[in-house]
């Protein structure tokens, strides 16, 4: 499981560096910023493991109900032959498609803060199914407690630099607090709370 983690680990880092890449970043700057500086090792890796037992009567509960990842970088490996996962897109849930030897990449809401507004965390539920158990091993790369999370600098212009407009600075840890309250309700009042925590 050693290796396993930190091979994942590594991979996680590879998909930072692209989005920094892809967003005109210096290398390494989201996961300085995970790890609370340049040459830190302070940030977050944990895995878990999730079951889901067959349901005979899916329509009458929830898998796990609708939300977005409170931390950065995701990878999932779904089960190989039962479904379940779904991401919101305009307005409508759309069925990923379990695809063997495969990772589901998903951005949570400190990448969506980080990247201004570039990179969105991604609304997603998981179905009950009745067609047999589904298990799914999710890894999950997320600030240190401590790390002070901000939109880059580069990606700020003027007209979203006042307050009520753009994303909030705030230490990831708050964040926190307010979303183990709050994980199944909308992520703009979460932004707002934390920003009136910090007065920024």
């Amino acid at each position: 499981m050693a290796e396993y983690r930190s091979e994942l680990k590594k991979l996680a880092a590879k998909v930072m560096a692209v989005m920094d890449e892809n967003l005109g970043l210096p290398e390494g700057y989201i996961k300085a910023a995970f790890n609370g500086g340049d040459g830190l090792d302070k940030a977050f890796f944990g895995t878990k493991v999730s079951h889901y037992p067959p349901c005979p009567h899916p329509e009458l509960v929830n898998g796990l109900r609708a939300h977005t990842d409170a931390g950065g970088v995701i990878l999932l490996f779904q089960d190989d032959e039962v479904g379940g996962l779904q991401i919101l897109k305009d307005g409508q849930w759309i069925d990923v498609q379990p695809l063997p030897n495969s990772i589901v990449i998903n951005t949570g809401d400190q990448i969506e803060v980080l990247s201004n507004g570039r990179y969105k965390s991604v609304w997603h539920r998981v179905l009950p199914s009745p067609n047999g158990n589904r298990r799914s091993l999710a890894s999950f790369y997320n600030p240190s407690m401590e790390a002070i999370i901000a939109p880059a600098p580069k990606l700020v212009n003027k007209a979203n630099q006042e307050v009520e407009k753009g994303y909030p600075k705030f230490v990831f840890g708050d964040y926190m607090s307010i979303y183990a309250e709050q994980k199944f309700l909308p992520k703009e009042p979460r932004f707002q709370a934390v920003r009136a925590m910090r007065g920024t």
